[in-house]
């Protein structure tokens, strides 16, 4: 007997549901008839667009130039031999 092509569950959607001004509600429809996409599409663009900025925001490591420099001064220093990494990584544990 043929095996069963494999099947695939939808996505899985949650709701998120806000409050809003009616000021917020009409600029937000506004925004989105402009940008051409609906409220809800204009919505989770917006808020995953500074969502991912600031994660990355968090990301970044302020140097100040002395540390910068010799940041810089390290990453061009050639590397050395982890022997025991190395043994790990090609024969495992």
């Amino acid at each position: 007997m043929p095996a069963k092509p494999p099947q695939h569950k939808p996505a899985t959607v949650h709701r998120l549901h806000l409050r809003a001004s009616p000021a917020q509600r009409r600029v937000i429809r506004h925004a989105a008839a402009a940008a051409g996409v609906s409220v809800n599409s204009f919505v989770l663009d917006t808020v995953c667009a500074a969502a991912y900025q600031q994660v990355a925001a968090r990301l970044d490591i302020p140097l100040d130039d002395p540390d910068w420099d010799h940041f810089l001064g390290l990453l061009g220093q050639p590397g050395t031999s982890r022997d025991e990494l190395q043994a790990l990584l090609y024969e495992g544990p």
